[in-house]
């Protein structure tokens, strides 16, 4: 996939285009080690705080300039937001743009539910409307692959110029939820058959170039709880055949861990969650080897 956006979807989405577009690594020979910072649901809002949920929408703002300033102090090869940049307001984009116009890394994108849901009303408006844009590639830096996945592939965030994608979630919720699953939420997704495939290939291809494989998303694989994607034991077996090192998501502000045969697979917590606690992560990976040292309520992880 060379291109996420179609040329309709870029000129439609503008600046906002930037966030959702594949980002261009030098595909560099193997140094044994990379560095990458790691920011999990800032979900910014105009909006006053949701006190049931402990969400404080406004106070993303000045969370993310404090973690981006320290982010660009550290010598990192790129720094990653897994999800939900905004919580329902398209206007809201214009507001982070120039904070992450300040990131000095490289910055790659993971589309959450309510990135997902904003972008796709958005588009849904223009004429003609215009799909969700499918939000999963891959790509090399210092030897170490990584593969970004799209949650929202088969979920309720797709519009009508989505095809046959909005009536596949709905029967895939509704057998969930008839199967009494925890994650028949509406707020989750699904990789479809299309993705499935195409995560399948590029592992089989990254395995015979005996690269270590980091994944990407915004719905945790594991452990079992009401925020998975739905169709979570297939991914995460999926991530185990071929060995992947580990899988970072968000969307469980809370955060979780669970180790799968030689797989972690570690969800960060929500940096809108609390008045003043601002989370979020630097990893390092040398070999084999895993550092995920943790700021602020963040938790350091030795793997």
């Amino acid at each position: 996939m060379n291109s996420l956006l179609t040329a309709e979807q870029w000129q439609a989405l503008g600046e906002v285009g930037t966030f959702y577009h594949r980002p261009a690594f030098a595909e560099t020979a193997s140094s044994g080690r990379v560095r990458f910072g790691l920011i999990a649901d800032p979900q910014y809002a105009d909006a006053d705080p949701d006190m049931r949920h402990g969400r404080y929408y406004r106070h993303s703002l000045r969370k993310l300039a404090a973690a981006i300033a320290d982010l660009n102090d550290t010598p990192l090869d790129f720094v990653v937001t897994l999800g939900d940049l905004v919580d329902r307001a398209w206007s809201s984009y214009g507001d982070l743009l120039p904070l992450y116009g300040r990131l000095r890394h490289p910055h790659v994108t993971v589309m959450g539910n309510h990135d997902a849901d904003t972008v796709s009303r958005y588009l849904a408006g223009r004429q003609p409307p215009l799909g969700l844009p499918k939000h999963y590639f891959h790509f090399l830096v210092n030897g170490y692959r990584f593969v970004v996945i799209d949650g929202n592939d088969i979920s309720l965030y797709c519009n009508q110029a989505n095809g046959d994608d909005l009536p596949e979630a709905q029967r895939m919720l509704a057998q969930l939820t008839a199967d009494g699953k925890p994650q028949a939420q509406s707020w989750n997704g699904a990789l479809g058959k299309a993705q499935l495939y195409w995560l399948e290939k590029t592992l089989q291809a990254a395995q015979a170039r005996q690269e270590t494989v980091i994944v990407l998303g915004h719905y945790p694989l594991a452990p079992v709880n009401s925020h998975n994607l739905w169709n979570d034991e297939i991914v995460a077996a999926l991530l185990c055949r071929y060995g992947v090192r580990a899988y970072f998501g968000g969307h469980q502000h809370g955060g979780g861990y669970q180790r799968i045969e030689g797989t972690d697979f570690i969800t960060l917590k929500g940096m809108v969650d609390g008045e003043e606690q601002t989370p979020y992560a630097i990893v390092e990976l040398r070999g084999s080897a895993l550092t995920l040292h943790g700021r602020g309520p963040e938790i350091s992880r030795e793997l």
